[in-house]
């Protein structure tokens, strides 16, 4: 009879770990939809890069400073700068129906700045991780 409770206190263990894991993806950046970010690679973001160019719905998000920017950027970001007193009203203003890849220097501010898209009901977000140091450090092209 031990055995047999012990292995439904297992089974049930591993029932409620399964549908916490289903419905909780936090931290991992897989969960999709509006509201939800998820992590990329420089070579996954390279690919969403070349696999959205030209398309007026997707739109490359530096929120590094202007002095940062000026120095190096991935080819067709748009600035936003995070550190900005305007940061949250001026993100307020974009529109929420497009895709965003939002970058920075190493990733710290941009995962900021995913959060305040997030709150803002921005829909489709992307974020690389590591920034602009990992994108250079994987050999990828920025320009000034």
């Amino acid at each position: 009879m031990k055995v047999c409770r012990r292995g439904v206190a297992v089974s049930w263990i591993c029932a409620v770990i399964g549908a916490l894991a289903w419905i909780w993806p936090a931290g991992t950046g897989a969960a999709d939809g509006p509201g939800k970010s998820r992590n990329l690679s420089p070579a996954e973001a390279r690919e969403l890069i070349r696999a959205n160019a030209g398309d007026p719905g997707f739109v490359l998000l530096d929120v590094r400073t202007p002095g940062e920017f000026g120095e190096g950027r991935i080819e067709g970001a748009k600035l936003l700068d995070y550190r900005s007193p305007s940061f949250r009203e001026e993100a307020s203003r974009l529109d929420r129906k497009r895709k965003y890849l939002v970058y920075c220097r190493t990733g710290n501010r941009s995962a900021g700045a995913v959060e305040v898209l997030e709150e803002l009901g921005i829909g489709e977000i992307r974020h690389l991780e590591g920034g602009i140091v990992k994108w250079k450090e994987a050999g990828l092209p920025t320009v000034k």
